[in-house]
């Protein structure tokens, strides 16, 4: 692998907290209102920092380990099996089309999946700890 699980497992709590929110593009803050600041801490959109810091985070890695986390994310899903990582990791890389952090920020249920997948793979004893 060419990620550590102990990165992984970072993301995977960092991916709950985007998934807990609510998507609201159109969202308009009640200036009367002393609960604001409350409301605009459960929505996301594009400028939500852990978004962005999620963003930044998968950016900076190269290009294997993010092909890690997608067949992570694929295995989770249910999609391959987690003796099937080098499977899955083949078809990650060759179907590459985009940022990576968009798929997966573009995903249901990322922290999940991930978990799953990881757990999988580690079960499956085919994880080698970068």
């Amino acid at each position: 692998m060419n990620i550590a699980e102990k990165m992984v497992r970072s993301l995977i709590e960092r991916a709950r907290a985007y998934d807990s929110k609510e998507q609201i593009d159109d969202y308009e803050a009640d200036h009367d209102s002393g609960e604001t600041d409350a409301v605009e801490s459960l929505l996301t959109g594009d400028t939500d920092p852990i978004r962005t810091e999620i963003e930044d985070w998968l950016g900076s890695l190269d290009e294997e380990a993010q092909a890690d986390l997608v067949a992570l994310y694929w295995i989770g899903r249910g999609d391959y099996d987690g003796r099937d990582f080098p499977d899955a990791l083949r078809e990650a890389r060759s179907r590459r089309s985009g940022p990576t952090e968009d798929y997966l920020l573009g995903a249901p249920m990322l922290g999940d999946y991930l978990e799953l997948g990881l757990d999988s793979v580690i079960e499956a004893d085919v994880y080698d700890d970068a």
